[in-house]
């Protein structure tokens, strides 16, 4: 429907366009029409004369020899009366030739005009397909933008979400820290009492001149479980021999670490799961401490996460932007962020999560601590 409606407007103007430019040059062409009409009736006058005047010339044929001098007057009135009327045909000729050679002229600007016209119909139909290719660009434009406009309300509500947690989490963090502090106080001070209690069993150790007292007085305070009543009696018994013994036999020492008790450990003896990790060397390997998630750093300059969950290596990822091969991987107390060290001098920090690269700083991983907001690293 739109398509007919502008050509339909586009036919009507040229319509009017023509009416109002023909309208300058409408006499001439009345004019001319008019001097045909006139040839046409001149020829049939001249047609008529032309017969009169053979009929003339044959009575004056044959009254010739009477003399008549009517006859002789009225031929020249008809010469003469032939004679204008040629001349006239002859004006009316010339003007002829003049209107032709007006409307051949006339003819030949109504050619460049539509040939023009021609030309501007074209230009119309470039530019109205244009401007329909336009009009769908910025319909598509539109939607793009009303797409990204919800879209980025969607990010700010999660930002703003997501500022939320982390004010949380950091509160909880700070709990946390707290908590360690306190705890490290007081484990540095029951270790300052155990250095204290070690340091006068050792002047205890020195002031006595039988080594095997030192030991029943150490090891008498190990609880061995269901042994250590046994051990203690042999350790007593080993010391009373041990006095009345030389102080260069060895023999009651040695009975004495023969009843020490030990305890077996076992070794794997099979490979639970083997995968290709790197293009290369592997370098580092590092367990998650929230998941069962293994991070390899190898020489073809990536970091990889890897899911062993299922005994079975699925890669959760790969961490790129190191520009060396990565010598040592680390999480931290979350498990939410990883650090890399290359040989380039750099360490760089990943998001485990998007698995994004957070921060990079040759050369020094004390300033990369500084900049991550959370501080989760424990150096």
């Amino acid at each position: 429907m739109e398509g007919g409606e502008w050509r339909n407007n586009i036919i009507n103007q040229l319509r009017a366009r023509n009416k109002r430019e023909t309208f300058a040059f409408q006499d001439i062409f009345t004019f001319q029409s008019r001097l045909f009409d006139n040839v046409n009736t001149l020829k049939n006058e001249n047609l008529q004369l032309t017969l009169v005047n053979e009929r003339i010339r044959y009575s004056n044929t044959e009254s010739v020899s009477s003399g008549g001098g009517i006859v002789n007057e009225k031929i020249q009135a008809l010469e003469q009366k032939v004679l204008s009327q040629q001349e006239e045909l002859t004006s009316l000729h010339r003007r002829r030739g003049e209107s032709s050679q007006q409307i051949i002229n006339l003819n030949a600007k109504v050619h460049d005009l539509e040939k023009n016209l021609q030309a501007k119909d074209i230009i119309i139909s470039e530019n109205t397909a244009l401007i329909a290719s336009l009009r769908a660009e910025i319909q598509m434009y539109e939607n793009n933008m009303t797409e990204l406009q919800g879209l980025n309300q969607v990010l700010r509500d999660e930002h703003q979400a997501l500022q939320i947690a982390f004010a949380a989490i950091e509160d909880k963090l700070r709990k946390a820290q707290d908590e360690n502090r306190s705890l490290v106080e007081r484990l540095i001070k029951y270790k300052a009492k155990d250095a204290d209690k070690m340091n006068e069993e050792n002047e205890h150790f020195l002031k006595s001149s039988n080594p095997t007292a030192f030991l029943i007085n150490t090891f008498g305070r190990v609880s061995f479980g269901k042994k250590s009543d046994k051990v203690k009696k042999e350790l007593e018994e080993a010391a009373r021999e041990g006095g009345s013994r030389s102080s260069g036999s060895g023999g009651s020492d040695d009975k004495i670490m023969d009843s020490l008790p030990y305890y077996a450990t076992s070794l794997p003896n099979k490979v639970a799961l083997r995968f290709d990790a790197h293009d290369g060397e592997v370098n580092a390997v590092k367990w998650s401490p929230t998941d069962r998630i293994v991070a390899t750093g190898g020489a073809d300059r990536k970091v990889k996460l890897w899911d062993v969950s299922k005994c079975t290596s699925e890669n959760r990822g790969t961490l790129v932007g190191s520009n060396a091969g990565v010598m040592s991987v680390d999480f931290d107390s979350t498990g939410a962020f990883i650090v890399g060290a290359s040989n380039d001098f750099a360490s760089r920090v990943w998001t485990v999560g998007d698995q994004r690269l957070r921060c990079e700083n040759p050369g020094n991983f004390l300033e990369i601590k500084s900049q991550i907001p959370w501080g989760l690293f424990a150096l």
